[in-house]
């Protein structure tokens, strides 16, 4: 017979394993989704202001390079990533201009893939046994730390739900800024309207592209 120190050891021991369990099919769901779609909510903390900045929108995908936030709050703001390139527009804050950066950068926005690709390869994660709640629903939740320098984040939290399906994720960025996006209604292999990754840039908006400023000039439409 164990005594009860030993059987509260095992216990934990299996939670940890089917927690674990749960994070691997929450990376095999995503990595095999053809398309998402989720409603967002996004809260940015910055380590100077301190003040929460929440912004919400919808999130399109097709995986592995295209993707879309298209913000309802503020309204006309977008991040697209259509394959070729990555396109920031975000008038509420810029305005008259979008940045239009290479295709390799749009691995930084998508978190989502960053946090849950090969889990255990580029990520250490965590199981954090305390019960946690997103939404009013119980969730796993898990602390990841990047296993190399150089990551795009220097820790981050993972909550998935028992449909192994992520609720929330929050990513501390190297400067101190946190992070947080919450979903809602997140659906996998839906249909997606047929300009979900299409960004056309809207007249008299002015292009900044990096690659054309090391040739010494900002690009217009």
């Amino acid at each position: 017979m164990l005594m009860p120190w030993a059987r509260a050891a095992a216990q934990a021991a299996d939670d940890t394993t089917a927690a674990m369990a749960l994070y691997r099919k929450a990376a095999s769901r995503f990595a095999l989704a053809r398309t998402i779609r989720a409603g967002f909510e996004q809260t940015l903390i910055s380590p100077i202001s301190k003040t929460p900045r929440i912004s919400r929108g919808e999130l399109l995908q097709r995986p592995p390079a295209r993707f879309a936030f298209r913000f309802s709050d503020p309204a006309g703001d977008v991040v697209v990533a259509n394959g070729e390139a990555l396109w920031v527009y975000l008038p509420s804050t810029a305005k008259g201009q979008v940045m239009k950066l290479p295709r390799q950068v749009g691995g930084a926005f998508d978190v989502v893939a960053r946090l849950l690709a090969n889990p255990g390869d580029k990520n250490q994660v965590r199981v954090v046994p305390e019960a946690d709640m997103v939404g009013g629903e119980r969730v796993r939740l898990y602390a990841l730390t990047p296993r190399a320098e150089g990551a795009p984040f220097q820790s981050a939290k993972v909550w998935v739900g028992a449909d192994a399906l992520v609720r929330q994720i929050e990513i501390e960025e190297p400067g101190g800024l946190r992070r947080r996006l919450r979903f809602t209604n997140m659906r996998l292999g839906v249909a997606l309207p047929k300009n979900a990754f299409v960004f056309d840039v809207p007249p008299g908006v002015r292009i900044v592209d990096p690659a054309a400023l090391m040739g010494g000039g900002v690009r217009k439409p």
